[in-house]
């Protein structure tokens, strides 16, 4: 069995002596490594009781290297530098994804699946940044985003997913209620002409379709909601749809910079995410929510 001498001496330890003798002090050791001066003082007492003769001589207030020390940190400095190396490289192999999405699918939707994303691509992180804002993809540092519109925003390549479908919906448990309380998104009151005779006389406004699904599952009333961020809750029976199905004219997109190619995580994302929308697409097909 070969003696491995470097068993008998903390790791930890030949590191601090070597970013001493290469930095020239304790101090400057110390903030290298992200420790205290006290527990790099603490590892070169350690260290000196594994070697015969002294590896560091205090001249006053600075400790120099013996030579017995100075050959040793020569030979140290190579192999810890490979290992940094090796360490940066290895972390530079995962891939940062961040995706821009609005708040309510971020959180209703997106959030519930993403997890399978990163079981199918272990070696990609996600960054959700989740806001009702419309980032800037270039200047915010975003790979891509799923929007809901039009697709006519400057700048970027929208992918069309699929449409936004509207519903009035209330919680399962309020489906017996004689008169539902009608929640309205302030400056989209019209929106309700489609379905007259659902829900009243009794109004509730709210700011944004995101307050309009949590006063749903609030049991607050009666509310429209967007049938593709809310699948999860109708599909295991938290809301029930209470009148038909309409488009909104709107359209779900993959949203790309046009500036630069899409890397490989953003590619599989992609791929992804259009699966996903098959999936909840088919989810409401079964329930006749198409």
């Amino acid at each position: 069995m070969t003696n491995r001498a470097s068993l008998s001496v903390s790791l930890n330890a030949l590191r601090a002596f070597e970013a001493v003798v290469r930095l020239g002090g304790v101090t400057a050791a110390a903030r290298e490594l992200g420790l205290t001066v006290s527990a790099v003082s603490h590892q070169l007492q350690g260290l000196a009781a594994g070697f015969p003769a002294p590896l560091l001589e205090r001249h006053g207030r600075h400790v120099r290297p013996s030579a017995a020390g100075l050959a040793l940190a020569r030979q140290l400095s190579a192999p810890f530098a490979g290992i940094d190396q090796a360490v940066a490289q290895a972390r530079a192999a995962r891939s940062l994804l961040t995706i821009s999405a609005h708040d309510s699918l971020a959180a209703h939707w997106l959030l519930p699946r993403i997890g399978r994303f990163s079981a199918q691509c272990p070696d990609v992180d996600v960054r959700l940044a989740a806001t009702a804002r419309l980032m800037d993809l270039d200047r915010e540092l975003v790979d891509c985003a799923v929007r809901l519109g039009a697709g006519d925003w400057p700048g970027v390549l929208a992918q069309r997913l699929l449409p936004q479908l509207i519903a009035p919906a209330i919680r399962s448990d309020r489906q017996g209620d004689a008169e539902w309380p009608r929640i309205v998104q302030q400056g989209k009151g019209d929106e309700w002409d489609d379905w007259p005779g659902i829900g009243g006389p009794a109004q509730m406004r709210v700011p944004n379709r995101d307050l309009t699904i949590s006063a749903v599952l609030a049991g607050s009333g009666v509310g429209l909601v967007d049938l593709i961020v809310t699948a999860d809750h109708v599909a295991n029976g938290a809301i029930v749809p209470v009148g038909a199905a309409r488009a909104s004219g709107w359209h779900y997109y993959l949203v790309l910079p046009s500036n630069r190619q899409p890397g490989p995580a953003v590619r599989l994302f992609g791929d992804w995410l259009r699966a996903e929308v098959a999936d909840t697409r088919a989810q409401l097909a079964a329930a006749g929510l198409d």
